[in-house]
């Protein structure tokens, strides 16, 4: 089990750390690229990074269900839904959608949960919540009513966090390991349903963070969200997944609210952020510009520097995966 679980993040994190300078290339190369507008001049970077991402994770994990068959229904079911999720983020990244078609078209990362529960329900049950102190839960038609969101609701959650160098894989691959320890507490063998993302983020992570060398793109953003989200709830631990993602459901809860509705980053008229002349950050002070968790820190602690910005964001997202592992050791279960 060990040298398993070794293999899969190896393998998984070697393979991102290869691939990535190489998407990043085949990206300058077809003009794909993205202005870092953090920066003097406004650099030019290679965009959709999350192709490399979502390379390195998803067939190892279908090399897992390959050679382990009491996981393979479950890590089909993710390699679907994450697949889903790429999907919809790489047609954004090349051809802008709207707030609110994106966010439809991720709730198709529920059908695979849905038909897996109604084919499978040995393997795949939904409903059944671990939580802290009253354990297994058995929700009905709550649970079935949040469902849509069960993987969409992560991925427009972190794809909305993803606006500086390295924070979307900093930030994920906090949350995916709080999950993975998490699972190994409840259930040892589903950890690896987890490792393969791990070891993709932090292959990953050093061509994106600051001064980034590839930008993520919805590809990635989106795919990582669904991921995260889908093996939330293929483990149980949708709870854990909400505690450790507590930073991205915040700001995402702000700019909902504070635009009325759901709308893409890029149709958006004004900025919760102001770039000065040396390229601190200050928050806006516009009172129709969307409150975000950005603008409310610099509101407390700017004006800052990107990596200033950053390193809080991060830091709040190890606090919150920290408070997500405590959690986990309060469900009865994994005493």
């Amino acid at each position: 089990m060990i040298l398993e679980c070794v293999s899969v993040l190896l393998i998984s994190a070697a393979a991102a750390y290869v691939l990535t300078p190489r998407i990043a290339e085949l990206m300058r190369s077809l003009n794909h690229v993205r202005p870092d507008v953090h920066k003097p001049g406004r650099p030019m970077v290679p965009y959709s990074g999350g192709v490399a991402i979502y390379a390195s994770s998803v067939p190892v994990l279908l090399l897992i269900a390959l050679l382990n068959p009491t996981l393979a229904i479950r890590a089909y079911i993710l390699a679907a839904v994450a697949s889903i999720a790429f999907a919809v983020g790489l047609v954004d990244d090349f051809k802008v959608l709207s707030g609110r078609l994106k966010t439809l078209l991720s709730l198709l990362t529920a059908l695979p949960l849905v038909a897996a529960h109604a084919l499978h329900p040995l393997h795949v049950q939904l409903g059944r919540p671990l939580v802290p102190v009253l354990g297994r839960l058995r929700l009905t038609v709550v649970y079935w009513i949040l469902l849509p969101l069960a993987a969409a609701g992560p991925a427009n959650v972190v794809n909305m966090l993803d606006v500086f160098n390295g924070v979307m894989p900093a930030t994920s691959l906090a949350a995916a390991t709080a999950l993975a320890v998490s699972a190994l507490l409840i259930d040892p063998r589903g950890v690896l349903l987890l490792l393969p993302l791990v070891g993709a983020l932090a292959g990953y992570l050093p061509y994106n963070k600051w001064p980034a060398r590839v930008l993520n793109g919805d590809s990635g953003s989106l795919m990582v969200g669904a991921y995260i989200g889908a093996a939330a709830v293929l483990l149980h631990l949708e709870f854990v997944a909400v505690v450790a993602l507590i930073p991205h459901v915040l700001n995402g809860a702000l700019v909902i609210i504070s635009v009325r509705g759901f709308k893409e980053h890029r149709q958006m008229k004004e900025r919760p952020v102001v770039v000065r002349e040396d390229y601190k950050l200050l928050p806006s002070t516009s009172p129709t510009a969307p409150i975000s968790l950005v603008r409310l820190i610099l509101a407390v602690d700017g004006p800052l520097e990107e990596r200033q910005v950053a390193s809080r964001l991060i830091a709040l997202s190890l606090i919150s995966s920290g408070l997500a592992v405590l959690s986990t050791l309060m469900i009865p279960s994994a005493r």
